[in-house]
């Protein structure tokens, strides 16, 4: 690289790092869940009519006072739960707050009582047991906001328009924590705890962050010291390290750049550029070091690596990039955004070790050819591997295609499912708040059933009434849904008379009569979105009955909850259906780039297998696909594509010298088994830390992606040198004349190497082109 095109080289780097730079400033986090579940088939107006007119208890956010002797009413834990409740009220954030302080009554005379007086003295014990009394019996306080034995109630914090997401949400949830802390000093007889959707989305997101942080950072650390301890040499791990960093840099001010959401799904996206890059780093020192043994300086070693080993590398991230923007087709956006993303993730890594491994192997830093040295036990594993391999072809074809076989079928039984506490760390308060809610008041999640009647028909009719209680006995017949409480539960009971007498402006939260809509509101627990989907699924089935016995009327079943159940599971599909286009795109990408529609359909199996192993690795373990396992599924094929595009490059550099099939799988196995045994070792050692994780979905990530790696590190050192050599054999035995990229006759003036052939335990027809 002339002195020119170095300068211009930093330049570049520079001008891009800078932007970078720029775009992380602007980046956002941004795990809202209609964000990350938008369907574009999938309207959202439903849930915003129900959100207009009753308001949207996606935003409340729960907290659970439990009296620590005898029960809420009590004196002590009566008053000290009475200031908790005027506390929040007061938070910077809060739209409303409701408790069983709040609730109203029908009283004898027609006029609306509170359930529990309100009076300047306090209430004296005859009182207080009154008020248990007709709470207990209440629709609206008995199982939604106060328990069957009076020890915990239930105080629901409504947040304002937005504060439900980021970047109010933090700021909002740091508030109440912080008022609920204080409360608890000032508390003896209450333990108070907070969930809701929205602080159980606020803790999940900082347990990942933070998780995510250190476990990375040190899975990063770990592996640059693994990576220097192995080549000993500061300049190699230099070389090999600094250049994928950069390029997660790149892809992750992408992000910023592009206005593209930081989720759970493009969180991963600078992980990925880190993994594809390092893989191709490591290939680039490892060419580096040969050139440097026969003598060569660091800048024509990183010349002469940029020529042989950047063709494998282009073409791995291309081969990646077009496979992640198959995504494109798939219906939930966030994974079209993310297969975007990922796309330019892998270019960017692409780029930035093309680019600055030259130029640092340029500078000062590498004079003196101390690149390090290769490891000597990686390169015998591989050597041993591929002579393995080849010595034993035939029956190693064999196990890969039926390994693959029958793991894919023990993996295809695999379901999606995502429970909430998951993305919780483990023995969290906020998971044992969310368990205690699902036991004493049927869940922290709420489902809505909506009820529209046709003109001429008033709220109050007995048709009215009859059509909620039938959507009542559906719920209860669906089995996961409890506490269903409707204008139903509350007016029943009451005389004719009675009913005519009431205010629609009482019942605001179950009847808007001016629309025409009443509202069945039932609770679910934290049952996962595979249950919950076929609860949902009974459900409709009864509100279709519903609606063919009421024609004219409506009944929509609504809620994030079943949008998420829902689309939750689309997403997973999208995903994972998305690998088979990956895969098929990539083994055509590869019949073209090396001339050889065998080596397409041959590649497959080595790509393939680490996916099933993974797939019977969760069904092995009694799990199943949620967004973040998922996601190692992506991890895996990029780095299993990454080793296939390398050896067959190799391949075909040997294989135009004219020697057998086996000779050169060896030759290509000995230029290239080191850095994917080191790679391997590296990634794997960086995937381990992230096992360590309290939150048990960045555990089973770490624990899968593992897998993924060892599994991909087998396919390529011992299944695909086999599926070469048998393919090959296969090839010239029959079709003797045949010739493309990789298999066949040898060109043209060039012997075949028979003796190799014969060495290597394979038969070989002596045939020159």
């Amino acid at each position: 690289m002339a002195g020119r095109g170095r300068i211009v080289g930093w330049v570049t780097a520079a001008l891009l790092s800078a932007l970078a730079l720029v775009g992380v400033t602007r980046l956002r986090i941004d795990d809202d869940l209609r964000s990350l579940v938008r369907d574009a088939r999938v309207d959202f107006r439903l849930l915003d009519e129900v959100a207009r007119l009753f308001g949207a208890p996606d935003r409340d956010c729960i907290v659970r006072a439990t009296a620590t002797t005898g029960d809420l009413f009590d004196a002590e834990p009566f008053a000290e739960l009475q200031a908790v409740v005027e506390r929040l009220r007061g938070v910077a954030g809060v739209d409303e707050v409701r408790s069983i302080f709040d609730v109203r009554r029908q009283g004898a005379a027609g006029a609306v009582l509170p359930v529990i007086p309100r009076t300047a003295g306090g209430l004296d014990a005859a009182a207080r047991d009154a008020a248990r009394d007709r709470a207990a019996e209440h629709p609206l306080v008995a199982g939604h906001l106060l328990s069957a034995d009076a020890t915990s109630s239930l105080v629901l914090v409504r947040l304002v328009p937005d504060a439900d997401r980021p970047p109010l949400l933090p700021e909002v949830i740091d508030r109440l924590e912080a008022t609920l802390a204080a409360a608890r000093q000032d508390s003896r007889h209450l333990r108070l705890e907070l969930t809701g959707l929205p602080a159980l989305r606020e803790q999940a997101a900082a347990a990942l962050r933070r998780d995510m942080l250190i476990f990375n950072s040190l899975g990063l650390t770990l592996a640059v010291v693994l990576s220097a301890t192995v080549a000993r040499s500061l300049r190699s791990t230099v070389v090999a390290c600094l250049p994928p960093a950069v390029g997660a840099l790149w892809a992750l001010g992408f992000l910023g750049l592009v206005n593209a959401p930081v989720n759970i799904l493009t969180s991963v996206v600078p992980s990925l550029a880190l993994v594809v890059g390092t893989c191709d780093s490591i290939h680039f020192i490892e060419d580096m070091r040969r050139s440097a043994r026969r003598g060569l300086d660091p800048l024509a070693a990183s010349s002469g690596a940029v020529a042989r080993v950047g063709r494998a590398c282009g073409l791995t991230s291309l081969v990646t990039a077009i496979g992640f923007a198959s995504l494109a087709a798939a219906r939930i956006d966030a994974v079209r955004i993310f297969g975007a993303t990922a796309a330019v993730g892998a270019l960017a890594s692409f780029l930035a070790v093309t680019l600055l491994t030259p130029l640092i192997a340029s500078t000062g830093f590498c004079s003196g050819l101390r690149l390090g040295r290769s490891s000597r036990a990686a390169g015998r594993l591989a050597g041993a591997l591929a002579a393995l391999s080849v010595r034993h072809a035939r029956p190693l074809v064999a196990v890969a295609c039926v390994a693959t076989l029958l793991l894919g079928l023990v993996g295809s039984g695999l379901d999606a499912d995502n429970r909430v506490v998951d993305s919780l760390p483990r023995g969290a308060p906020a998971a044992a708040a969310l368990a205690a809610v699902d036991r004493d008041f049927g869940g922290a999640m709420g489902v809505d059933v909506v009820v529209g009647w046709p003109e001429g028909v008033d709220w109050r009719d007995d048709t009215v009434l009859a059509a909620l209680d039938g959507v009542h006995r559906v719920l209860a017949e669906a089995e996961g849904i409890s506490r269903a409480i409707s204008l139903s539960s509350i007016v029943s009971p009451l005389p004719e008379r009675a009913r005519r007498r009431l205010d629609a402006g009482h019942f605001s939260d179950l009847v808007a009569p001016d629309e025409r809509i009443a509202l069945v509101r039932a609770r679910v627990a934290d049952l996962g979105s595979r249950r919950l989907d076929a609860v949902y699924g009974r459900v409709d089935e009864g509100l279709a009955t519903l609606q063919r016995a009421h024609p004219g009327w409506r009944f929509d079943l609504a809620g994030m909850s079943v949008v998420s159940a829902r689309n939750i599971r689309q997403l997973v599909r999208d995903l994972g259906s998305s690998l088979l286009l990956e895969v098929a795109v990539i083994g055509g990408i590869l019949a073209v780039a090396f001339r050889s529609p065998l080596a397409g359909i041959v590649s497959l199996i080595p790509n393939i297998f680490p996916l099933t192993v993974i797939g019977a690795l969760i069904v092995a373990t009694g799990r199943s696909l949620d967004p973040a396992t998922v996601i190692v599924f992506n991890v895996c094929l990029g780095l299993a594509v990454d080793d296939t595009v390398h050896v067959l490059s190799a391949l075909t550099r040997n294989r135009r010298e004219g020697i057998s099939i086996a000779t050169a799988v060896r030759r290509a196995v000995a230029e290239t088994g080191n850095a994917v045994v080191i790679g391997g070792l590296v990634l794997a050692v960086g995937f381990a830390c992230v096992t360590a994780s309290s939150v048990p979905s960045l555990a089973g990530f770490g624990v899968l992606a593992c897998a993924a790696v060892a599994a991909a590190t087998v396919a390529e050192l011992v299944f695909l040198p086999a599926l070469l050599v048998v393919t090959d054999e296969i090839v010239r035995r029959r079709r003797p004349l045949f010739r493309d990229g990789i298999f066949g006759a040898a060109p043209a003036g060039q012997p075949v190497d028979v003796g190799s052939s014969r060495r290597d335990g394979l038969s070989s027809s002596p045939v020159t082109a």
